[in-house]
């Protein structure tokens, strides 16, 4: 039996979430914590889904039938019940699966993942998860994906997972890699820079699904539609960021992280903990902190020197936080060997 091992990083947000969503650009990172999935193709028409202790079973014709669905409701705007299908741990996987298997035929297979990404944290497990699964189905049958369709598949599921308003930041950062600039309108454009910024995590541990905050944020800005000049605001730090980042000008786009947080304040999208981390953060020496992903809780973001990195993260869990070092700009999508996945 033919078992196909790939892997794809978590994502950051440097700036510009929720931004990006209305024209404006954003800035994300690939970071050195990937997750893993194995495909194996079946001699039968059905499939199975498994993580951890979630599993499901179904058939093909199912997958298909569930896709109409969801583009029925796509089609007539139901926010409402997208956010419901959202609540399905396996909807946004089986939607990406229904679209690859739709577009390019194959028979049953078997998906399974591992790991080490917090779910419903902000740092992209959905979109790492579908990336994955799509190079390894599509590997199993024989099949290359280019980069930006392995994107565009794997976007399908953050429709589902972010109610209905979604654009494929995540899915492009986890398939290319690397340092993104991405815009709805010019999609996913590397940025070159010599130096990775150095980012220590936060993990607030509170939980809110990236539904329920595009919810408050778009109607936010319904009860007072002047309100969009924030995002164009948000907009204006993304591009004042992107040649810090080519120059490794790091007290520069901490400052611009700094004020970006202050945006997210103002929108809503940040909660008392993530403040908590943001400020212990700062005071241990932090160049810039600032909220990463959708909001609400999750993860916030610091941007450290070396000799910092240590004293920023001892803050972060000194303040009720979860403190992750990572790498950034790390590799998109890929094949791994066997010998990755233990039994």
């Amino acid at each position: 039996m033919q078992r196909i091992i790939t892997s794809s990083p978590g994502k950051i947000i440097l700036l510009g979430e929720h931004g990006v969503n209305r024209q404006q650009n954003a800035i994300s990172a690939a970071v050195s914590l990937r997750v893993f999935c194995r495909a194996s193709i079946r001699k039968d028409e059905r499939y199975t889904l498994r993580s951890a202790e979630k599993s499901e079973e179904g058939n093909l014709a199912g997958l298909l039938s569930f896709k109409k669905e969801i583009d029925s409701l796509r089609e007539a705007r139901a926010y409402d019940k997208i956010r419901e299908a959202a609540r399905d741990f396996f909807a946004a996987t089986r939607y990406v699966l229904a679209h690859t298997v739709e577009r390019y035929p194959c028979p049953g297979v078997d998906i399974e993942w591992r790991s080490p990404l917090p779910i419903g944290s902000g740092m992209g497990s959905g979109a790492a998860a579908s990336t994955s699964m799509v190079r390894a189905v599509l590997e199993t049958c024989g099949r290359k994906v280019t980069r930006d369709e392995l994107a565009y598949l794997s976007w399908q599921g953050d429709y589902i997972a972010h109610g209905g308003i979604a654009s494929n930041l995540d899915s492009s950062t986890c398939a290319f890699g690397g340092l993104i600039l991405y815009s709805t309108s010019e999609g996913a454009q590397p940025i070159g820079c010599e130096t990775a910024p150095r980012i220590v995590i936060g993990d607030s541990k509170v939980r809110t699904d990236t539904a329920t905050m595009n919810t408050h944020v778009r109607t936010w800005i319904d009860r007072h539609p002047a309100r969009m000049h924030l995002f164009r605001d948000m907009g204006y730090l993304v591009m004042q960021a992107v040649p810090a980042l080519l120059t490794g000008d790091f007290a520069t786009l901490g400052r611009l992280m700094n004020l970006h947080q202050l945006y997210q304040e103002k929108i809503g999208t940040s909660c008392p903990e993530i403040d908590r981390l943001v400020e212990a953060a700062i005071g241990a020496g932090a160049l810039g902190a600032k909220i990463s992903g959708g909001g609400g809780g999750g993860i916030m973001i610091a941007l450290v020197e070396p000799e910092t990195e240590s004293s920023v993260a001892n803050a972060i869990t000194s303040a009720g936080g979860l403190s992750i070092t990572v790498s950034t700009c790390t590799d998109g999508t890929r094949l791994e060997s066997s010998e990755l996945w233990e039994e």
